[in-house]
């Protein structure tokens, strides 16, 4: 089982363990300490999402970084056991709630929620930002809600003029960008 090591914070070192599947690609780890020096200090008690959560590193790393809780978004069911697990081993289910669904799904039937701080690392080549960006902006956010979206290096997103581009980084495959919701 291939390990991911939690680059910053309080679990810092410590390891996340995942699961061969074709479908995980975690963030890499100099892309996430990137992401968390852009990010520290986090809010007081930010709010965190993380869809597409897969093993779960870009949430667990807000959590080792401040955040006072995070949401996990996974639809296999593989990859749901094995992020249940880590948090589980990390001492961290008090600060997170876990959902087997598909982000499709939670957008649509969760209501009154908001949050401080948004993952959204979907699958490459399945157009998730295109189709669930405006929802999960007009659901999920407030003004000055930050979000990361990581895609493909070789397929970039347009977004509208209710996000304002902060940071942006790449590494191999991965491109990430990082927005403030104006809103």
């Amino acid at each position: 089982m291939p390990n991911i090591k939690i680059v910053s914070g309080t679990l810092g070192g410590r390891v996340i363990k995942t699961i061969n599947n074709p479908n995980l690609k975690p963030t890499p780890s100099r892309i996430r300490e990137q992401i968390f020096s852009w990010l520290r200090p986090l809010k007081i008690n930010c709010h965190c999402l993380d869809l597409f959560a897969g093993s779960g590193s870009l949430g667990i790393e807000a959590l080792s970084n401040g955040a006072k809780s995070v949401v996990f978004i996974e639809q296999n069911q593989d990859l749901y056991n094995s992020l249940y697990k880590n948090c589980q081993e990390l001492d961290i289910l008090e600060s997170v709630r876990l959902f087997k669904q598909s982000a499709e799904n939670y957008i649509r039937r969760t209501k009154d929620e908001r949050f401080d701080l948004i993952f959204l690392d979907p699958p490459y080549n399945k157009d998730y930002i295109n189709k669930l960006l405006f929802k999960i902006i007009d659901s999920f956010c407030k003004k000055g809600t930050l979000i990361y979206i990581e895609e493909s290096n070789f397929d970039f997103s347009e977004f509208d003029d209710s996000l304002t581009l902060l940071k942006e980084t790449s590494s191999g495959n991965s491109y990430g960008r990082l927005f403030e919701v104006k809103i």
